[in-house]
């Protein structure tokens, strides 16, 4: 069983972002810089790294490029900020062949604003809202056989915000794929930088929130849980918004076409 690790990055240093992520296995490196070409390093007899330099733009659209021109059984998603733990590509394999049966397995990662189950359990519509791309390993194949593709019209690089990992794992729950989370940590993650796309509970986020809602949940789902969310997560937007605002702007979005 091979594994591949998929790292989508922006104008990046390939050589700096493997010996960051402490690489032992192949991967593919889709860099976001404004040219078209491809290039190949090998790090050891067991480690080479393909870099696929492109002119186009978005997160979503450098993740479906990736899993497109992997060549793994086993692929993991993964960011330019991330440190992968020494035993990463042991702990996925183990783990995709004790459970032969799930397509997508959600691992747990060192972040330090998120909490993450201490048991195992299966993912669904309700839990995938909680999972972060980095979390995603996925049986390749599986996920070709069902078209299953990242919405190039949401995440990072868009301008339409966040939520396109969620989208991913419900397409892939709507498919028939089975999701499992493991408590096992297979990397840490760097927050000390700043997010390509979230600058604060304003309009605009909430606007965005309403759009992503309905490609997520579509137009009743998204008006339900647009108030669910305006409700228990007051405390966090109250210092930038209004409770009435948050709901006008999520229903606003909801309603837009983009």
């Amino acid at each position: 069983m091979k594994l591949e690790v998929l790292i989508s990055c922006l104008e990046g240093d390939a050589l700096s972002i493997v010996q960051r992520l402490k690489l032992k296995t192949n991967a593919l490196i889709v860099n976001q810089c404004g040219i078209d070409n491809v290039e190949e390093v090998t790090v050891s007899d067991s480690v080479k790294i393909r870099i696929l330099n492109s002119s186009t733009k978005g997160l979503s659209i450098s993740r479906n490029i990736a899993i497109s021109q992997s060549n793994a059984d086993i692929c993991l998603l993964c960011d330019d900020d991330e440190i992968l733990s020494d035993t990463y590509n042991r702990d996925i394999i183990s783990t995709f062949l004790q459970y032969q049966n799930y397509d997508v397995i959600v691992f747990k990662v060192d972040y330090p604003k998120k909490s993450f189950p201490v048991s195992r359990k299966k993912i669904g519509y309700i839990s995938a809202l909680k999972v972060s791309s980095v979390q995603i390993a996925f049986r390749r194949e599986r996920l070709l056989s069902k078209n299953i593709y990242f919405n190039e019209k949401m995440g990072a690089g868009t301008g339409n915000g966040a939520g396109e990992e969620n989208k991913f794992l419900y397409d892939c729950l709507k498919a028939g794929l089975k999701i499992l989370y493991v408590p096992i940590c297979i990397a840490k993650v760097d927050v000390s930088g700043e997010s390509t796309w979230f600058k604060g509970f304003d309009n605009r986020y909430f606007l965005n929130k309403g759009w992503t809602n309905k490609m997520i949940f579509g137009y009743l789902g998204a008006i339900l849980y647009g108030c669910y969310f305006a409700i228990t997560k007051y405390r966090l937007y109250s210092k930038d918004n209004t409770f009435f605002n948050a709901i006008y702007c999520m229903l606003k979005g909801t309603f837009q076409q983009r």
